[in-house]
């Protein structure tokens, strides 16, 4: 594998939650299937998210940061990141973080025209369509690089937030992901380690992470107290004597 030149890309993604069987147990959180044609990883279990793009560091985007909610932005993860996981989010199931009037029809209507067309920025339809992002309830937790010698590399933040009352996931209009579940943390570390699931070092981490949490509320309270410690693994450590379950093989398509 040739490492990718320019060092790795920004992106960012969310693990999406929600409560669980037991009020004060993990809670479920949100899982993706790659889909089959994936240059990265295909066929993993992912949370929603990718790589920045430029629009996600228009200045714009500070009108809808209430600093009175959300303080300051963590230096790691500005608001260009918040931005972008929440625009993954939505492209890839349809879940928007943040006020849209109880449209969800007329919104999922304009997600597929706005997928298929691309005839505007994510900024520009939240402006036409009065959507507001709540870019403060996305909490950060966890920031991963992914080792010299992959062909594609992230510098990847990851977040936490809860799932949006009155919103399911749906299917995304481009086919980027094949499939998408709610799963007991624990449960999908336990297929992880059977190689059922394909499931990457960091996503891993996040999981174990939500599987000691108590609920959605603890569960992000904890989360917001925690200090977030970049991760910066080698390629010799992304094994599966270190991983049970891991196939490297699968991280690229051929």
């Amino acid at each position: 594998m040739t490492a990718e030149s320019g060092g790795p890309r920004d992106a960012a993604t969310v693990a999406l939650i929600r409560e669980g069987d037991l009020p004060e147990g993990p809670p479920e959180v949100l899982l993706l299937e790659r889909a089959d044609r994936a240059h990265f990883a295909p066929r993993a279990q992912v949370f929603p998210g990718g790589s920045l793009d430029p629009g996600d560091r228009d200045p714009r985007w500070e009108e809808f940061w209430d600093p009175r909610v959300g303080g300051r932005p963590d230096p790691q993860a500005g608001l260009e990141f918040r931005v972008a996981a929440m625009r993954e989010t939505f492209e890839e199931c349809g879940v928007l973080l943040g006020s849209f009037g109880g449209r969800a029809p007329e919104l999922e209507e304009e997600r597929t025209r706005w997928r298929q067309g691309r005839g505007e920025g994510f900024l520009d339809l939240c402006l036409r369509l009065g959507l507001r992002p709540a870019l403060e309830s996305l909490v950060f937790v966890a920031r991963w690089v992914t080792p010299e010698g992959f062909s594609r590399r992230f510098d990847a933040r990851f977040f936490l937030a809860p799932l949006p009352p009155e919103q399911e996931p749906r299917a995304d209009p481009l086919g980027e992901s094949g499939s998408w579940r709610w799963t007991d943390p624990a449960e999908a570390l336990g297929r992880g380690r059977q190689g059922e699931w394909q499931l990457l070092p960091p996503t891993r981490a996040v999981l174990a992470w939500l599987a000691a949490g108590r609920g959605v509320a603890g569960t992000l309270a904890a989360a917001r107290a925690r200090r977030v410690v970049t991760r910066r693994p080698r390629l010799d450590q992304v094994t599966s004597r270190r991983y049970p379950g891991l196939d490297r093989s699968r991280l690229e398509a051929p």
